[in-house]
């Protein structure tokens, strides 16, 4: 299937930046810490990680809730990067008292040349993937800035219940028009981000994929509701009329009293690949 590029503009991003845990209702977050017991060789200490388009640094923040550091020595050297200035400043600000082992740092996951080779233990891409617009090059990226024996860990969506909420929500009001694209939907299949990874330098047989899912409900249904009425309804809601539009935040509603009837929560799903150099 050919990708499409429906990737939201960047001030997107610098608007989510600012309460990115909360508008995502901790998805991200939920099903990293999933995960983290199953990277293999374990995140020590000693570990060098690159936190890869890692936004605010989510991924970074579950790795030392599951250190529980009692001293600087304890804390594993990270670089957080991401093309985005605003996720940067948040990832800076949230990390501010640890600078020392912890780096936030603009830089394009396409072109990591200013690091060297064979640099990171770990290098992780929380949810990330899928909007690179060359995920190949990011990837060879990827394969050349680990050790050997590294491991890199990606996450991407099979089931996006942000998109599917949304896509219900636009089916009560407008029918009769597509639903709002969704950024690399193409990485939703299964095998997809296994075969990019392959391509990109991995050995087939050190390479493994997992299912994994999370249901976010109670509190969190709070945040994903400013979220789908914030910014992302431009995009949702694009040329329809201001009636139209007016019926969004009820059509909102009820996508997700659908989606909690059926999951009791909003459902997420996703492909996790880990894969050793």
């Amino acid at each position: 299937m050919a990708a499409v590029n429906a990737n939201p503009p960047a001030q997107y991003f610098t608007s989510l930046s600012r309460n990115y845990g909360r508008q995502t209702g901790n998805s991200t977050r939920a099903i990293f810490a999933s995960i983290l017991g199953r990277i293999s060789p374990s995140i020590a200490s000693s570990s060098a990680i690159h936190d890869n388009a890692g936004g605010v640094g989510t991924a970074t923040s579950v790795i030392l809730e599951d250190l529980a550091p009692t001293s600087p020595d304890d804390i594993p050297e990270v670089l957080i990067t991401d093309n985005n200035p605003g996720m940067i400043a948040a990832a800076k600000e949230a990390f501010r008292d640890i600078s020392s082992r912890i780096t936030a740092t603009e830089a394009d996951s396409q072109d990591l040349s200013n690091i060297s080779d064979a640099v990171f233990t770990h290098s992780i891409v929380n949810f990330s993937v899928f909007l690179f617009s060359d995920a190949l090059q990011a990837l060879r990226e990827i394969h050349r800035t680990l050790q050997p024996h590294g491991v890199a860990v990606l996450l991407t969506w099979k089931r996006f219940g942000f998109g599917s909420t949304v896509h219900v929500a636009q089916s009560l009001v407008r029918p009769d028009l597509p639903p709002m694209p969704i950024p690399g939907s193409h990485f939703m299949h299964e095998g997809v981000l296994r075969d990019f990874v392959i391509k990109a330098g991995f050995n087939e047989e050190k390479v493994q994929v997992h299912h994994d899912e999370t249901i976010r409900k109670d509190e969190d249904l709070e945040g994903m509701r400013d979220f789908m009425l914030g910014d992302i309804s431009k995009m949702a809601t694009k040329d329809w009329t201001d009636e139209e539009k007016g019926r969004w935040p009820s059509a909102v509603d009820e996508a997700i009293q659908k989606e909690v009837e059926q999951y009791g929560g909003i459902q997420f799903e996703a492909w996790t690949v880990i894969a050793h150099k």
